[in-house]
């Protein structure tokens, strides 16, 4: 009896938490749960530290989505690249099996204490009882301190219990993951040798230790492999030797989804998972209305990109506005081509530019009619988890509400969830300008906010002047059903002036020129002082209206896809000056076909 007493709250524990959980009503099949945690140990994911099982649908979708990002990014990198995301994972998650290792230390001390305590007091309340002492005053803290180790000892297995779920759950993906490992190393091996793993065995390598011997008996670790002289190099060189003369790879070479049984059983494993989910999957944004399986949106051949890859549109467009004063009647009609050539110059650093080259036919003749220029040129790469681009570039500010043209300088974004990105060099006529933002984006909802500064540059009367403009911006957008609803607050200071504006939208879909049929639209309110806005982006006549304290309206747009690479926009502005209140009508639109030299 005395030993029942302090087994009992384990027996229970065992009951309520076959796995290490409490009981619940299961929100998926049990091959979900099975598929979530291969495809952990095969790397695609980081599982949380609860059980799978508590997990609700909402939360498997979300483990669904990352494994499924996780595998579309791996497609179509060599085998050396993936050599390195597994290593970079087999790192971080020893990393993660230490730590469940000393959590569970921890827990099975607590364990084995309680264990002790709810013993002690077992016994003491049995043999008080078998003496046959009732009274009150003895057997009641008795049984309380009894009953009180009791619950101690069930919170101290339960945690026992999850704590030695997750190191065993830690140290199956940490053995997955090191067998991966020694797989593509044996297969870059392979793939530089032109010999099998069966055949370099009889040579004295390895295929399970992750050394390779040469003839002499000399061997090197997986970390050392090419170092010295007993081993080999790997180079990307190797995989490209590893073709065929028509340009598709055999097993152990280039595509990880051709050479891997493993990786084909990642992909089936996910396809299953992201049908299971379609319909979460497609509530949190992440699914397309014309995708129904996984395959569709991953490569199935490898596609050779050419180092210098050219992006380029035509475009054909025709505004009209109309207003109380002259300077807002106005009919542009414009031909322009822009090409876009990226250079890829090491993998990781690129040289882009723009070319731009337009005719103008109405009203509109400024000093860049009938010419050719490099509008746009920089470098772009990655500094560490940094992204920066140095040159002349494209800035896009509060979502063009505040400014939407070139900016020379520098640019740097770094992380995740939360975007920071600064830039500073100088925007148009200006003599400095800098800008700080922060961003948050989720598939159905998202923050952000900014301050953005301008030191010269045009004032009210739209003049070169000196002065100072400063910016702040605060916006957040919800997705609801098939729209998505935005707002933007703006505060300007200008020269002394200052004021405070906004914009409000509603907005359905994005344009896609390369899906045909692909509508979208959206609708906008502004309300914009001109100490809120430096150089707009739309093409009504707001930036005319800074010499009139700003303006105030509404904008509606609407695209149309025709046909792959052809894509119809129209636009309609109907604004008010917030000085005088006259006003503006605008009506916009456009034809343009992209072009590219190589295929997606």
């Amino acid at each position: 009896m005395n030993r029942m007493k302090w087994c009992l709250p384990i027996l229970t524990t065992i009951c309520l938490f076959p796995d290490s959980v409490m009981a619940a009503e299961p929100t998926a099949e049990p091959w979900v749960y099975e598929d979530i945690e291969e495809l952990a140990a095969q790397g695609y994911l980081e599982l949380p530290d609860k059980d799978l099982h508590s997990l609700s649908r909402t939360e498997l979708s979300t483990l669904v989505a990352k494994a499924l990002a996780r595998i579309e990014d791996s497609q179509g990198t060599t085998l050396a690249d993936e050599y390195g995301r597994v290593t970079r994972l087999l790192v971080e998650d020893k990393v993660q099996l230490n730590l469940s290792k000393e959590q569970l230390e921890a827990a099975g001390k607590i364990f084995r204490q309680r264990e002790r305590e709810a013993r002690r007091a077992s016994d003491d309340l049995a043999r008080q009882s078998l003496r046959g002492v009732n009274r009150l005053e003895v057997m009641g803290p008795l049984q309380k301190r009894a009953k009180a180790s009791q619950v101690r000892l069930q919170a101290a297995a339960r945690d026992f219990a999850v704590a030695r779920q997750r190191t065993l759950r830690r140290q199956r993906m940490n053995d997955e993951l090191a067998q991966r490992q020694n797989d593509l190393l044996n297969a870059m091996t392979s793939a530089a040798t032109g010999v099998g793993p069966e055949l370099m065995e009889s040579f004295g390598a390895s295929s399970t230790s992750g050394t390779i011997r040469t003839s002499g008996g000399f061997g090197s670790s997986a970390a050392d492999l090419g170092e010295g002289g007993s081993g080999m190099p790997y180079t990307a060189a190797m995989d490209a030797n590893s073709a065929s003369p028509d340009r598709t790879y055999p097993n152990g070479s280039r595509l990880l989804r051709d050479s891997s049984a493993r990786d084909a059983d990642a992909i089936a494993r996910a396809s299953a998972l992201r049908t299971e989910f379609m319909s979460e999957l497609d509530d949190a944004g992440y699914i397309d209305d014309q995708n129904a399986h996984l395959a569709d949106d991953l490569p199935v051949k490898n596609l050779q990109r050419p180092r210098l890859r050219v992006d380029g549109e035509v475009r054909v467009s025709d505004g009209h506005s109309s207003g109380d004063r002259p300077e807002y009647r106005r009919n542009d009609t414009e031909l322009r081509l822009r090409v876009y050539p990226d250079y890829d110059i090491d993998g990781n650093w690129h040289a882009i530019g723009m070319v731009e080259a337009k005719k103008q036919f109405g009203d509109k003749h400024d000093k860049d009619d009938e010419k050719i220029r490099l509008d746009r040129y920089y470098l772009e790469g990655n500094i560490g988890l940094a992204k920066v681009d140095v040159g002349a570039f494209s800035s896009l500010m509060a979502e063009g509400n505040v400014y939407d043209s070139k900016f020379k300088g520098m640019r740097i974004s770094a992380g995740n969830p939360v975007v920071y990105t600064m830039e500073y060099g100088k925007a148009n006529d200006t003599d400095k300008a800098w800008n700080l933002t922060a961003d948050y984006e989720q598939p159905t909802y998202g923050l952000g906010a900014g301050v953005y500064r301008f030191e010269g540059g045009y004032d009210r009367d739209n003049a070169v002047a000196d002065g100072k403009q400063s910016v702040a911006m605060a916006r957040a957008h919800q997705k609801m059903g098939d729209v998505d609803v935005g707002a933007m607050i703006l505060y300007g200071k200008d020269r002394g002036k200052q004021g405070t504006g906004y914009v409000v939208s509603v907005s359905n879909g994005t344009e896609k020129s390369w899906e045909p049929r692909n509508r979208s639209w959206w609708l906008k309110y502004y309300y914009q002082p001109y100490e809120t806005y430096y150089s707009h982006t739309m093409n009504g006549t707001a930036d005319v209206m800074r010499r009139y304290g700003g303006f105030k309206g509404v904008g509606a747009g609407y695209s149309y896809t025709l046909s792959k690479d052809w894509l119809f926009n129209l636009e309609y502005y109907h604004l008010w000056d917030l000085d005088t209140d006259k006003q503006s009508n605008t009506v916009w639109g456009s034809l343009t076909h992209y072009f590219k030299n190589y295929e997606n």
